[in-house]
């Protein structure tokens, strides 16, 4: 009868403190490569949505979808939208849950009327980043928010802020020109609301609202001219923890929040968005 030759204890930690070495060093890298399939995704959707965006001009004498803002965006033709709904979280007072939710609102044929590209787009999908993990509560069910994305608030919308450029036709994006003039980017989850992402423009360096930092601490966006690329944002003010309320509640700061003379984000926000009269 043979016998075998057993490990010894110290030849099992050496196993062992390998694995862990080669565990440290393949995590963050198999961690990078998933962000980075989400973002590729992420640029996906951005894409269909501008196609739908472009299609939907095409049909209506180069008149760019209308932004949509408020209560109850997108739902009547006092108040026309590219999207339907408001994006409510459970903090908020006021809202329609089921706006988080109801994906109709973003694809179905009843808000066409109303200015919906989503005719276009017929996949609601595309308008939620796979990296958005935001939920709403209401029944007892916690459920995925369907919408990430926002459109830049001097297209399609009425005065955003006196003294700068407003897009209303195709033909006018001009300054910034279409390559350089964004249109759909993925908006942080506890900032994103109407479908209108709000830039203070006439103050370089203040954040109104807030872009998404999904992917490896920046976002993608969508661009006039068809194309889309992803941004990395530079600023620990454009990426700020969630302020907890004496409620419990965590959120962000409401208004416009001045940042700094140097703030690199809100220059290259702002060159990218419209420009002075």
């Amino acid at each position: 009868m043979k016998s075998g030759r057993a490990f010894t204890l110290m030849e099992l930690l050496v196993v062992i403190a390998i694995i862990a070495i080669l565990a440290a060093l393949l995590l963050p890298v198999l961690s990078k490569a998933r962000q980075k399939a989400g973002q590729t995704v992420c640029l996906n959707h951005l894409r269909e949505l501008q196609l739908g965006w472009v299609m939907y001009a095409q049909d209506f004498g180069e008149t760019l979808p209308r932004n949509s803002s408020g209560v109850d965006p997108g739902k009547s033709l006092q108040n026309p939208g590219w999207a339907a709904g408001y994006m409510w979280l459970n903090s908020d007072p006021d809202g329609d849950p089921t706006d988080s939710t109801n994906t109709d609102l973003l694809v179905g044929s009843r808000y066409a009327a109303f200015g919906s590209i989503g005719g276009y787009i017929k996949n609601p999908a595309v308008y939620h980043c796979p990296a958005d993990k935001s939920t709403v509560t209401f029944d007892g069910q916690v459920l995925p928010r369907v919408r990430s994305m926002s459109m830049n608030g001097y297209l399609g919308a009425p005065v955003q802020m006196d003294g700068f450029r407003e897009f209303i036709k195709m033909q006018e994006i001009t300054d910034p020109g279409p390559s350089d003039a964004w249109v759909f980017m993925d908006e942080r989850a506890d900032s994103i609301n109407d479908g209108l992402f709000a830039v203070n423009a006439a103050a370089d360096y203040a954040i109104v609202d807030y872009p998404g930092n999904y992917h490896n601490g920046g976002s993608c966006l969508s661009f006039a001219d068809g194309h889309s690329e992803y941004h990395c944002w530079l600023e620990p003010t454009t990426e700020p923890p969630m302020i907890v309320g004496p409620d419990g509640i965590q959120r962000l700061p409401s208004g416009s929040k001045p940042t700094s003379p140097a703030d690199r984000d809100m220059r290259w926000l702002v060159a990218h968005t419209t420009s002075k009269k």
